[in-house]
């Protein structure tokens, strides 16, 4: 019997997000994930879900672009018709960027990027999708290992924040 629970996880097409999706599938749960820009990495994700016997969507999503989240929280609420439920039960997220610019010579707008993706978007995707969470619902924020360490003159800026 499928699990009623539904999880959202960002940058669920490739790496951490990806496998987060896939061991969530394994458990029955159901899931929402975003891509940014690789639709074709998406599909493979929710091929991979449907052959295990779980439903999963993809929906693209730019983290770092906080005006797109009102449409974001739309789609997400077709989905969850779609899946016929009204909330959902686990927000995780783990969509991330990276720069590898020196401290020496990272701009103000890398610094930017790096900073909408890590804190700003995390924080206001969350407050966004916070009315459609289940009462008990779980969020988990996920960070690389790479948050532990410094590598030379890179400033390793996707770390930082």
């Amino acid at each position: 019997m499928q699990n009623s629970k539904l999880a959202i996880v960002t940058g669920g097409s490739r790496g951490i997000g990806r496998n987060t999706v896939l061991c969530l599938v394994k458990r029955g749960v159901r899931s929402l994930f975003t891509y940014n820009s690789n639709r074709a990495e998406a599909d493979k994700v929710v091929a991979l879900a449907a052959e295990a016997g779980a439903q999963a969507i993809a929906l693209q999503l730019d983290t770092g672009n906080v005006a797109t989240f009102d449409s974001f929280v739309g789609h997400v609420q077709e989905a969850l018709v779609e899946l016929k439920v009204e909330c959902f039960d686990y927000l995780v997220n783990n969509a991330s960027t990276s720069s590898n610019a020196s401290l020496e010579t990272i701009t103000e707008v890398e610094m930017d990027g790096l900073y909408n993706v890590h804190f700003k978007g995390v924080l206001f995707l969350t407050q966004k999708l916070l009315p459609l969470m289940n009462d008990g619902g779980r969020i988990v924020n996920i960070s690389s290992g790479l948050a532990r360490f410094a590598l030379g003159s890179s400033s390793r800026c996707n770390t930082i924040i």
